[in-house]
């Protein structure tokens, strides 16, 4: 990290920054801000969180029961329980249903015991490695239980043990009738171990019945019954988020309609909620699993301790389009759209009405005051907006004072896209419209100014999902500063934007499915990104107002970046090979040569079934998008690559992924779009496009050539796309500057995304805007001499935000502030008289 010069002015830290600090040549800019503009107004909720039970974000996550495979609901029905034989015990485990303790939940566990010994039953390890359990801290075990025997009664020993078999807390629960009845008991830990168990056991021969095994941490998030991680949940509040949309996503729209997300299992009594399978799970999680303990009032109750506006997501009668999921008939939707009415009345009705008492017998009698609720999640063409009117018409006309969100497809200013915004154009009602886009930084730097050109009277827009993704998805800080530039951008358009939020939220070590992710967890730890940092920052520092600015810089543009850095191989949605892969430079070296002769040690396989066979290098997932593999060098530059590409099966073509110098790694997709068209994408360009398809069976010869900034593409010798990075648009800074009625203080976002120092000479307009003289400010600075750099679990604070207060001297209204290389600084001063 770079560090400050310091020097004392009464009293306060005075902070300037050196060109020989980063090694450069400092950079000068003029920042004007129109401080006597009336500004617009920020809405409260401008910075939000978007929470999706993707990555193991819920159970075994943020929602705090400790036991996995609770109620024997997941597919493997004894998975993460096994049996517990002490001496000479001997017994039976069996699953059973029918007589379970509701038809949502309709399978228990029968203990038989046939010779107690020292005792039988079973243990469960939690989640992933064992339970972390705390010296000195209360867990609250529950459990749902009989005797199996009528007319008889059991009682069960229940230990907390530690990884080594020592015991660490553990009581009896005596009486255990006939019928099923909840009990529960208060364990008090005498030692702490990260990786501890629970324990259930008999001592004597019978049998019990066991369901809803339950171990929760006494301290939850504001203390809450069936609460929140308190870390977890802590790092969330202190984001101060302005709204928290659930519960996704694509879960929302499940993998067919069968596995689609109903709020109506996901509340009243835990035990009675039908569960479901997690339409995220893969190889590496096949139990990945949905209790639903984490369900829509525990969403509503969480918005409102974190201070944030709940927004729901409904299911709109689609499942999954990406997926190529089912969606009921029209005649069929009216159900669906009961299930939005009903929301409403369980999130604002009176506990009189039929949804309001359920949520009253969960022990919430007042309303939750819900405002805005989204129809859909990432749907697309007209097959959506032919449901989503018959909602909104709904809706409106029963509650004309909830906002409803539409969406505009999975990605931006691609055809679905423009559909979504024509229909909107043409008059579909919507109160806010969810784009969603991860993008390479540059694209974010690039499009900073992107609400600038939409329409005030139209929509105003939710920035759903958004994320800088770099090449290999790592969170680093290049990629935050990327995100913080774009966001400086959002606030500059407030009269447009009224909602963001990154995504995803939430990753579990070794169990994420997606990256990057704004945080990372495991059983005892939270790591903060140096995203997380950024999205902190523009939270914390929320304006109530913001007003016009203009950057000028004081030299020559900077010369047009060059084309290079390394290559890389991929498919989408389609089974592909490739071979004859070569890297040649202008000169006429030969930077790489790969026959797959020796197979693919040269390439980094990211992404998909990859494997080598008679001399090519072969992807055979031709139902997934974005397969990838990589190899070179990122410091390449004027290379000509070549090689040969068949597709074998599928439904598109091949991807041709290169170096476009700072705008990152760009993309050439061959046979995309329903194998329509041919596209070159360059983050911060307009896609080049020509109509073409790819023909199964048939070698495709590819070339692309990079030279300077120009960037040609050829295939079978026949010239197809030119582009040049000279036209892509950069900013010397990116600055936002808005009032905080409040406390009474401007503040002023400064990003400053390059190699270089910047020295800005910030300039309000007019005296009297800021005391004048010298006066006491707060710096804020997110700052690293490494772009590159992650924080890990193992060094968490690598990059991180130091807060200090500075003396600023200001001048006729004017000030100057330096920022360091690769630096994120939000100043707050006093406004004036």
């Amino acid at each position: 990290m770079t560090m400050p010069r310091l020097s004392s002015v009464s009293g306060l830290v005075a902070l300037g920054f050196t060109a020989a600090a980063v090694g450069v040549h400092a950079t000068e800019v003029r920042v004007r801000v129109d401080a006597r503009a009336p500004g617009i107004a920020v809405a409260p909720t401008m910075h939000g969180l978007f929470f999706e039970d993707i990555n193991h974000a819920a159970d075994g996550g943020l929602y705090g029961e400790l036991i996995e495979n609770r109620s024997f609901e997941h597919a493997n029905r004894l998975h993460a329980w096994r049996e517990i034989r002490r001496g000479a015990a001997r017994g039976q485990l069996a699953i059973h249903g029918g007589d379970g303790l509701h038809a949502n939940n309709p399978n228990y566990l029968r203990l038989l015991v046939e010779l107690p010994g020292e005792g039988y039953g079973v243990a469960n390890h939690g989640f992933d490695a064992g339970i972390p359990v705390r010296e000195g801290a209360v867990y609250r075990f529950s459990v749902h239980a009989r005797s199996a025997n009528p007319g008889t009664s059991v009682t069960l020993e229940v230990v907390l043990e530690g990884e080594d078999g020592r015991r660490l807390a553990g009581t009896k629960i005596e009486q255990i009738g006939d019928a099923w009845r909840k009990r529960e008991v208060e364990l008090r830990a005498a030692a702490a171990d990260p990786k501890a168990r629970l324990v259930v056991l008999l001592h004597e021969t019978g049998a019990a019945d066991l369901d809803m095994v339950s171990l929760f941490p006494a301290e939850t998030f504001k203390g809450r019954r069936n609460g929140m991680r308190p870390d977890l949940a802590q790092a969330l509040a202190d984001m101060k988020p302005g709204f928290l949309r659930f519960p996704g996503g694509c879960i929302v729209e499940g993998h067919g309609l069968a596995n689609a997300y109903r709020w109506k299992d996901t509340v009243g009594d835990v035990a009675e909620r039908r569960q479901n399978w997690n339409l995220w799970r893969d190889e590496r999680s096949p139990e990945y699993h949905q209790t639903y303990g984490l369900g829509f009032f525990e969403y509503f109750q969480l918005a409102e301790d974190l201070g944030a506006e709940a927004l729901p997501v409904v299911n709109c009668g689609m499942a999954c389009q990406a997926r190529r999921g089912v969606h009921c008939a029209m005649d069929e939707l009216g159900v669906w759209v009961q299930d939005a009415l009903d929301l409403i009345e369980f999130a604002n009705g009176p506990a009189t009405s039929r949804w309001g008492a359920v949520r009253a017998a969960m022990g919430r009698a007042e309303p939750f005051g819900m405002k805005y609720l989204a129809v859909g999640n990432e749907q697309w063409n007209q097959e959506y907006f032919d449901r989503y009117v018959v909602f909104h018409r709904a809706i409106r006309e029963r509650h004309p004072e909830i906002k409803i969100v539409s969406t505009s497809g999975p990605f931006v200013d691609d055809d679905l896209w423009r559909f979504a915004w024509d229909r909107f154009k043409a008059g579909v009602p919507a109160d806010l419209v969810d784009e969603h886009y991860y993008v390479p930084p540059s694209w974010l730097l690039a499009n900073s100014d992107r609400y600038a050109r939409y329409d005030r009277a139209g929509p105003k827009v939710f920035v759903g999902e958004f994320a800088a993704h770099e090449a290999g998805r790592r969170s680093t800080h290049r990629a935050a500063l990327a995100e913080a530039a774009y966001m400086t951008g959002l606030l500059r358009n407030a009269d447009v934007v009224e909602m963001a939020a990154y995504a995803p939220l939430l990753a579990k070590r070794g169990r994420a499915q997606w990256e990057p992710n704004l945080i990372w967890f495991d059983s005892t730890r939270v790591l903060r990104t140096a995203s997380y940092h950024v999205q902190a920052l523009f939270g914390q520092n929320r304006p109530d107002r913001v007003f016009p600015t203009s950057v000028e810089p004081a030299g020559a543009p900077p010369p047009a970046p060059t084309a290079g850095g390394r290559i890389g191989l991929g498919t989408w949605n389609t089974g592909a090979e490739f071979r004859d892969v070569e890297v040649i430079a202008a000169d006429g070296r030969v930077l790489f040569r790969d026959d797959f002769a020796g197979g693919a040690s040269a390439w980094e396989l990211l992404r998909g079934k990859w494997e080598t066979r008679d001399g090519v290098l072969r992807q055979t997932d031709d139902a997934s998008a974005d397969r990838a593999a990589f190899a070179g060098d990122e410091g390449w530059r004027d290379y000509t690559l070549r090689l040969k590409a068949r597709k074998f099966s599928g439904r598109e073509g091949f991807l041709v992924h290169f170096g476009a110098g700072e705008a990152g790694m760009a993309r050439w997709n061959i046979g995309g779009w329903e194998n329509q068209r041919h596209a070159l994408d360059i983050p911060g360009l307009p896609r080049a496009e020509a109509p073409g398809r790819i023909e199964t069976g048939r070698w495709y010869e590819l070339r692309l050539e990079l030279r300077g900034p120009r960037i040609r593409a050829w295939i079978d010798d026949q010239l197809v796309h030119e582009a040049s990075l000279a036209d892509l648009k950069r900013e010397p800074l990116y600055v936002a500057a808005g009032r905080d009625e409040r406390a009474g203080e401007w503040v002023f976002f400064l990003v400053n995304p390059s190699a270089v120092e910047i020295t800005a000479r910030v300039e309000t307009g007019a005296a009297g805007v800021l005391p004048e003289g010298v006066s006491a400010a707060e710096w804020t600075l997110l700052a690293s001499d490494d772009a590159g750099a992650v924080n890990t679990f193992e060094e968490p604070g690598r990059v991180a935000p130091r807060t200090e207060a500075v003396a600023l001297e200001v001048k006729d209204g004017a000030f100057a502030r330096t920022l360091p290389a690769s630096s994120f600084g939000v100043l707050r001063v006093k406004t004036g008289r």
